[in-house]
């Protein structure tokens, strides 16, 4: 590990600290359930009834999304550059784009629902555009023999999300609140974000990138 580079190192890193970050946002919130709560509500600057360090919680859970997305943006661009590739440049558009949005989710917290309901349309643009990047680097990817097993994995994992969302929207006996798919969905992305990272990093994408 002493010759990653320390974008490869960010690369791990960041995700990381949201994990972080959500974990003490839970500790500083005993109101908080995963069945009954989003961890948007974690955000909430002002909420009394997930617990008395409420503003304390969020300033941590909401500076861990933007840290987290500012350095996986940075560790995006700097796998594009080396991709030498164009389909699998382009399939890491809409994982930028979904930064762009973890971003928004920290800066608009819950506080900001009032105003067009913001909170809700940057947490949509989040969980719905990483899912294109999977879609769009897995199909271009099953041209390569030797990444065709991740290529399939890349277009089949979405829909796990996909079919936790439904359980969301039409009702199910488990969960009420969002925090179970939101997680659900989030460490996918981290997963698979992790995994082209680590194969970068061992030499396997030489197909379509540059060590």
């Amino acid at each position: 590990m002493e010759d990653m580079s320390r974008e490869s190192k960010l690369g791990f890193i960041g995700p990381v600290i949201s994990l972080t970050t959500i974990t003490v946002a839970i500790l500083l919130s005993p109101g908080f359930t995963w069945p009954g709560n989003a961890l948007s509500d974690l955000g909430h600057y002002t909420r009394t009834d997930l617990g008395p360090y409420k503003l304390q919680g969020a300033i941590i859970f909401n500076s861990g999304l933007i840290l987290t997305a500012l350095l996986m943006l940075y560790f995006t661009h700097w796998l594009m550059k080396r991709t030498t590739d164009f389909p699998t440049k382009i399939g890491f558009l809409p994982l930028l784009v979904s930064l762009l949005f973890l971003i928004a989710i920290g800066i608009f917290s819950e506080n900001f629902s009032f105003f067009y309901n913001i909170h809700f349309v940057v947490s949509v643009g989040f969980f719905f555009s990483f899912p294109f990047a999977m879609w769009i680097i897995g199909g271009s990817w099953l041209r390569f023999k030797k990444l065709r097993w991740f290529a399939v994995i890349s277009i089949l994992l979405p829909f796990l999300s996909v079919y936790v969302w439904y359980l969301h929207f039409v009702g199910n006996p488990f969960w009420t609140g969002a925090a179970i798919p939101e997680i659900i969905t989030a460490m996918s992305a981290i997963l698979w974000t992790w995994t082209i990272n680590y194969m970068h990093y061992t030499g396997r994408l030489e197909q379509v990138m540059q060590k």
